[in-house]
């Protein structure tokens, strides 16, 4: 009877995956902000002259935006746990609240968030999501004032509340989205009298009438172009930075290749042509960096004379792979034969002789200076390493072949580690053995896939990560937002899940169990209409929304690919791959086609 069921189940998943994308309209909660402290346990936050200091490298709302306190009171605000209370009990006059900017730096004025079409201006219309109500949880007694203002401080929207409630309650509230187009400040204000705490205020956001896989692409991209600086061409490290202060090269390059993929039919959640026109941008923006022997730098800031690399970082091989990669592919897929032409002189101008180590390495890049070697070189196995040594195949088809350490064995067990590389390549679908070190990549990765799913359950198995069924021991910014993380199935009582691996190695699953993961994780609240957050505990007690480009674009990407999968449809980037004449050079480092053998692949595209 059990085995009945499981193929009775099984034929019902794939009726279900060969059926027509059914579309649906949502009601999605998006924190502007839940008041837990992003500081480690034992921690407090400072205080200067009475008034708060907040650290902005860690202090954000769950939009990638500023905050603060205000009023006559604000001194007097206290935030010593999860939740923000005010005592004006004894203050008659005294008014005190806090203010949240809902798109961009406060003082960024041009930046403001539309709540008729709350993603992007990229996005197309057929995918913009509207806000209709608002939500604020709180408890106390008092008078608690809401306000949206525009970005010329003009009020679009108020309520006030009476409240006298002992236990917190959340209290929705109705907003018009056509009266606020240009929305900035979210503030609370609690008037004078009042003894209150909030825990949290957040947008009603209505999905658009999109199918589920399609709207977890476009929500996924949306968060990677939250990151984009329009006016420089570059890809900003984390969305609560100031644009220009720490700009990444490796996330400027994933944003091009996402938005031509997303500009490709039958999405166009990007137009083709504002797609072409944002590639030929930011190459515009990149060509006018130092390359010393052609390697660009990791980050980037904006100085007097333009764009130089940020001081104290380095110029970075990885990062120059992941950059030229992403827009070789994409200047394939839309066609544009001038951008194809620039950037591949581009490459062709990078001296890896110049970037080899005594053992015969690549290094990892070049100091600031662009004259002195990193001393480490990319040796461990993996598809970072991979890219590099398709890249250096690019140019020169006679260099050294190097062999990897550890064959089909990620570093630590790091999930992203056997996926980056089949964000770019359908190659390593294949259990074909590369000509390097004969390792069947589709094994390797299927291996990790279960690996993941089976440590957490082992592990922690009473979490609420092992009942949502996340996983993903991975790397990027820890649970406080203060350092970065890389975790592993090789390492032991890893507590600190990166949900970006879900997607990343969504073509090695199932999608159908893939999406109805990610429904999950949307109640949960670890993947809400801003996207996925970037670090979660096991226990469910604490996550990081920080929106980070780099793990946005590799979740963006991830999304296409589980996508094209569940469709079964063509795979655009996998397409552009083939037809590339400099990607197939790349690919035959590691599967070169010979006379009478030609690897076989495994389409994304394909259940």
């Amino acid at each position: 009877m059990r085995l009945l069921s499981t193929t009775c189940a099984a034929l019902y998943l794939g009726l279900l995956s060969s059926l027509p994308a059914q579309n649906e309209q949502r009601l999605v909660w998006q924190p502007v902000q839940e008041y837990f402290i992003h500081v480690q346990p034992g921690r407090q936050p400072m205080t200067v002259a009475g008034k708060r200091r907040l650290n902005s490298f860690t202090s954000y709302t769950h939009l990638g935006t500023d905050f603060g306190f205000m009023g006559p009171a604000e001194h007097d605000i206290e935030w010593q746990k999860d939740e923000v209370c005010v005592h004006l009990g004894q203050e008659p006059e005294a008014w005190s609240g806090m203010w949240h900017s809902l798109a961009g730096l406060a003082r960024e004025s041009q930046k403001s968030l539309n709540f008729n079409a709350a993603w992007p201006e990229l996005v197309s219309p057929a995918f913009q999501p509207k806000i209709a109500s608002l939500r604020v949880d709180v408890r106390g007694r008092g008078r608690l004032k809401l306000e949206i203002k525009s970005d010329r401080q003009e009020l679009l929207w108020s309520s006030a509340l009476e409240l006298d409630e002992s236990t917190p309650r959340p209290v929705t509230l109705a907003v018009s989205p056509l009266a606020c187009m240009k929305a900035k400040l979210f503030t609370w204000i609690a008037e004078p009298g009042s003894e209150l705490c909030v825990d949290g205020l957040h947008l009603g956001v209505e999905t658009a009438d999109v199918a589920f896989d399609e709207y977890v692409l476009a929500a996924s991209y949306a968060k990677l172009a939250r990151c984009y600086d329009s006016s420089s061409g570059f890809v900003k490290d984390r969305s609560h930075l100031e644009d220009g202060a720490f700009e990444s090269l490796a996330s400027t390059g994933l944003f091009a290749l996402a938005t031509a993929v997303v500009s490709q039919p039958p999405l166009q959640i990007v137009s083709p042509e504002q797609a072409q026109k944002t590639l030929r941008q930011i190459h515009a923006a990149v060509k006018t960096l130092d390359r010393p022997y052609g390697v660009l730098p990791h980050f980037v800031r904006r100085c007097a004379t333009g764009y130089m690399i940020h001081p104290g970082t380095e110029f970075s091989t990885v990062d120059t792979a992941l950059y030229y990669h992403s827009l070789m592919l994409g200047a394939e897929m839309l066609a544009d034969d001038e951008l194809k032409s620039e950037i591949t002189s581009a490459v062709d101008q990078i001296d890896f002789t110049k970037l080899r180590l005594p053992d015969g390495e690549i290094s990892h890049g070049l100091k600031e200076d662009g004259r002195t070697l990193l001393p480490h070189g990319w040796r461990d196995w993996g598809g970072e390493t991979a890219l590099v040594m398709m890249l250096q195949n690019i140019v020169d088809e006679n260099a050294p072949h190097r062999k990897m350490e550890r064959p089909g064995q990620a570093w630590q067990g790091s999930g992203f580690i056997t996926e980056i590389q089949s964000l770019f390549y359908p190659d390593f679908d294949s259990d074909v053995p590369d000509a390097l070190d004969g390792v069947r990549w589709k094994t390797a990765r299927e291996r990790m896939l279960q690996t993941q799913k089976d440590y957490i359950a082992r592990t922690w198995p009473h979490t609420a990560a092992a009942k949502l069924g996340l996983y993903g021991l991975s790397a990027g910014e820890g649970l406080y937002g203060d350092s970065y993380h890389v975790g592993g199935t090789d390492l032991p009582d890893q507590a600190v899940v990166h949900p970006h691996y879900i997607l990343m190695s969504a073509a090695m699953a199932d999608s159908t169990e893939t999406y109805a993961l990610l429904r999950r994780l949307e109640k949960a609240g670890l993947f809400t209409p801003w996207g996925m957050v970037e670090a979660a505990s096991v226990t469910g007690k604490s996550y990081l929304p920080m929106n980070g480009s780099l793990n946005a674009g590799f979740e963006a990407l991830g999304a296409y690919h589980l996508f094209a999968k569940h469709r079964q449809i063509p795979n655009a980037i996998y397409g552009a791959s083939r037809q590339s004449q400099e990607l197939r050079r790349a690919a035959q480092f590691f599967y070169p086609v010979t006379e009478g053998r030609v690897p076989t692949t495994t389409s994304a595209a394909s259940e």
